[in-house]
């Protein structure tokens, strides 16, 4: 793979290629021996006067901090003097490069970049200030909480590339939840319809059960087109969202519908379901602990084709799920492999059977074998860590994931850590191998 075409970041990369003499179909970054040639390079466009070779050198180093794990300071120090440029897309790309390092594998110090990402998340009209926020989020820095803290007073008044920022950022933020949730409040009561309210909504699905605090709000929110994305919330939060019960379990039987996602409504006599059935009726079981609704939505479900999120959450459900196996078996061999790995994954957990789930599970860890791995072979690696022992066939490919110089997603390594844990194997040190 080249550094390839039909993207702004490609065509910048080109330019600068072009303006240093270099053919860009020879340089592969997919490639080690290519990256030290990729890295002189970009340190020389990081400096340039130019706005599209500043962008090239940003787009350069991405791809190689993105598939490479050996510490390269020199493009984290270009990066971050690009916070300081004139030119705001390569600004607001080098802060997006910064935080997308800062994961479970922490093989790049960005450390010298926190006053620079401090002075960059300030300016709350900047595109550069959402990734400033989100990189010193990511890593557990205070200098995050200013900006957010305006965001939420905003009242949905911020332009749309904050309000998309704004729920990556508090992601990561739920430590400081008795801190943030009384600004996160006054933003549900003020923006309750906004559509801009989803990506919070969505932070505090993932919040659990911290989130609690915020239950009166999110009862009020199903009343309003972000009904789906406040019963995913509650769900999360659990038992103490109670007061929420007897709604949900209203939308979980299509008794009675809230506006759509679009804010148009639904004849209650209509043949048509509301889009968020299966999360308020998910949402329902795990607030009560009465699966009744939740598995007559399923099995519904099941007599049209299971898919979508109805596989995870069966998974969820266990053997409590069992009438819904007999859906489930002819869905290992779907031609999708999304279908197929979480499919696996829920017959595994409602019937206990490793013989049929623990093969196709293993099948989607090919990816790994190139250095890639998309989201079936991360969620086959979850599975497998939960499964253990009889998934141990795993072991060597996993470990040598983790000690290969490629880079995968952040969360390919506490998946692949977990599984080797449980095989009964300590996951070597995390350490860098260079060819």
């Amino acid at each position: 793979m080249t550094l390839g075409t039909g993207t702004v970041h490609d065509f910048c990369a080109r330019k600068l290629l072009a303006a240093a003499g270099v053919d860009p179909n020879d340089l592969r970054l997919e490639e080690y021996e290519h990256v030290d040639r990729g890295v002189a390079l970009a340190v020389r466009g990081f400096d340039s006067d130019r706005a599209e070779l500043v962008e090239g050198a940003v787009s350069i180093a991405s791809g190689i901090l993105r598939r490479w794990r050996a510490p390269r300071p020199e493009l984290v120090a270009g990066l971050v003097r690009c916070l300081e440029s004139r030119h705001s897309h390569a600004r607001g790309d080098a802060a997006m490069v910064l935080a997308r390092l800062v994961s479970a594998d922490r093989a790049q110090d960005i450390a010298p970049a926190v006053p620079d990402l401090i002075v960059a998340a300030d300016d709350s009209y900047d595109r550069v200030a959402g990734p400033a926020a989100l990189a010193l989020a990511r890593l557990g820095h205070p200098g995050a909480l200013a900006p957010v803290h305006r965001w939420l007073a905003s009242s949905g008044r911020l332009p749309f590339f904050q309000v998309t920022s704004l729920g990556q950022v508090l992601r990561p933020l739920a430590g400081r939840a008795d801190e943030l949730l009384p600004g996160i409040r006054r933003m549900l009561v003020d923006s309750a319809d906004r559509e801009g309210l989803r990506p919070v909504l969505t932070a505090l699905a993932a919040w659990v059960p911290v989130a609690g605090g915020a239950v009166p709000e999110l009862v009020s929110a199903l009343a309003t087109r972000n009904a789906r994305w406040a019963c995913d919330a509650l769900g999360g939060i659990g038992p103490a969202a109670a007061p929420a019960a007897n709604i949900l379990d209203s939308f979980g039987r299509g008794v009675t519908r809230p506006p759509r996602h679009d804010g148009s409504t639904l004849s209650p006599d209509g043949p048509r379901r509301w889009h968020g059935s299966q999360n308020a009726a998910w949402a329902h079981w795990r607030i009560t602990g009465d699966s009744e609704v939740f598995l007559a939505f399923l099995e519904d479900a099941a007599s049209r084709g299971l898919g979508g999120a109805s596989l995870g959450r069966l998974a969820e459900l266990g053997p409590q799920a069992a009438r819904c196996a007999s859906a489930l078996r002819p869905l290992l061999e779907s031609p999708g492999p999304w279908t197929r790995v979480h499919a696996a994954g829920a017959w595994w957990r409602i019937t206990g059977d490793t013989d049929a789930a623990v093969p196709v599970l293993l099948a989607a860890l090919e990816p790994l074998w190139s250095g890639d791995a998309d989201e079936p072979c991360r969620a086959a690696i979850r599975y497998i860590a939960r499964i253990g022992a009889p998934a141990r066939a795993a072991a060597p490919l996993l470990e040598a994931t983790l000690s290969s110089p490629r880079r995968f997603p952040a969360d390919v390594y506490p998946a692949a850590r977990a599984a080797m844990a449980a095989f009964g194997d300590d996951p070597r040190p995390q350490r860098t191998i260079v060819s």
